[in-house]
């Protein structure tokens, strides 16, 4: 054989025997890693009471890269409100912590201060009947309260925080439930909008002036009647306010009423004579009519309302047989003035009492009661359906007078008395 052939054939052998060789390696490596990622051990097992747990960990897994439609999914579902369930008593409690430390808080204070510095009888009860007067109790119904300290206590325990506080308790829960007594119930816990026993249809005339919550309690008062099986139907009687007939018109389609609304600028009273005429003809239990806000010092738009009251009376004898007042608590002592007017001319009933967790001025529900001789039927301490329940004076002395873990860290400070 020639030496260069002989040459070239151990060069391409040699080539051929180290591409061999590399490659072999390469594929030995791969194999090598795919028999470990298969016969990976598990985690050993571990005996605990006679039981084996055995703990494996699960490869980590990267979530797939999200779509357009994904993000904007994702997006929507944070704005989605999430429904907090707590109890009605906690929901009045939160609505009155405002009102709490403004008056029973700043109470305490003052008395525990009064007692350290040993002030006299007098000096203790001109201060309790600054606090009062503050949270909007009204000075009448505030120097009853007082007077009712200084005769029900002796000397000797004016200084005793629990002693005064026990007899403003009682005072208040005999304010707030001596109206109602003379209704169906002490503190109306047994009041209901709809009786058991009532026969045909409940007139309801749901009045009040402009931004008090008026067509909202309304469609609130609805969905909850609604719901407790009962036939509503709604007359949109603000035909003066386009935005105020369509609130209500939604209302009624989630509660699953009837919404009885005629042209905007109709007369108001065609509204009501309309409603309650259907209401008659379907049988229906519950006819609810949300007149238009108007100011208790317009004697012309107050007027308006005797004719409402007439015109429901036409199909239904004795109707309305509800007048409810909507009042806003964060008015104050204004409230007190609205209450007077329209129960002068509209035959007020009843007392809603909306926004009071909005306000430190929520005394004013002691004011009414013992000043109007009105009950409050509803009242209300935020914007959902269920924080909007019927009035029970227990309940709200209850929060009101419920303990707090420091009375100097609740209590707002202090403030001299505008003359």
């Amino acid at each position: 054989m020639d030496f260069g052939v002989l040459s070239i054939f151990i060069a391409v052998t040699v080539f051929a025997v180290a591409l061999a060789f590399i490659f072999g390696r390469r594929l030995g490596s791969r194999s090598q890693e795919k028999s470990l990622t298969q016969d990976k051990p598990t985690a050993p097992v571990a005996r605990v009471g006679g039981q084996q747990a055995a703990e494996q960990r699960a490869p980590d897994i990267k979530p797939p890269a999200s779509t357009g439609e994904e993000s904007v999914a994702g997006a929507a579902a944070k704005h989605i409100p999430r429904f907090e369930q707590r109890s009605w008593f906690s929901r009045l409690a939160s609505g009155l912590s405002k009102t709490q430390g403004q008056l029973v808080r700043q109470l305490e204070v003052l008395l525990l201060t009064s007692k350290e510095q040993r002030a006299s009888r007098e000096v203790v009860l001109d201060s309790m009947l600054e606090i009062l007067v503050r949270a909007d109790v009204g000075i009448r119904t505030s120097e009853m309260l007082i007077e009712k300290v200084r005769t029900a206590l002796p000397t000797s325990e004016i200084a005793s925080s629990e002693a005064i506080l026990s007899v403003l308790r009682s005072e208040v829960l005999r304010i707030l439930s001596a109206p109602a007594e003379g209704s169906q119930s002490s503190g109306a816990v047994h009041w209901s909008l709809v009786p058991q026993a009532t026969e045909g249809t409940r007139v309801v005339l749901m009045v009040g002036v402009n931004g008090v919550g008026k067509t909202t309690t309304t469609g609130k008062i609805a969905f909850t009647q609604r719901q407790a099986g009962r036939s509503v139907i709604v007359g949109a009687a603000d035909t003066f306010r386009a935005a105020a007939v369509d609130q209500l018109e939604e209302w009624a389609r989630r509660a699953g009423a009837e919404c009885v609304r005629l042209a905007e600028g109709s007369d108001p009273a065609s509204v009501a004579f309309e409603c309650v005429k259907k209401a008659v003809s379907q049988q229906i239990d519950l006819c609810l009519i949300d007149t238009a806000g108007r100011l208790h010092n317009r004697n012309d738009l107050m007027q308006e309302l005797s004719k409402i009251r007439r015109v429901t009376s036409k199909d239904v004898p004795g109707a309305p047989h509800e007048v409810l007042l909507v009042l806003d608590a964060t008015t104050g002592q204004n409230a007190l003035q609205q209450a007077r007017a329209f129960k002068e001319i509209a035959g007020v009933t009843g007392l809603v009492l909306t926004k009071l967790d909005g306000t430190a001025k929520g005394g004013v529900a002691i004011a009414l009661a013992a000043e109007m001789n009105l009950p409050i039927r509803y009242i209300g301490v935020g914007e959902s359906v269920e924080d909007l329940q019927p009035f029970s004076a227990e309940e709200f002395v209850d929060a009101l007078f419920s303990p707090a873990v420091s009375p100097l860290q609740q209590a707002p400070a202090l403030q001299p008395m505008q003359s």
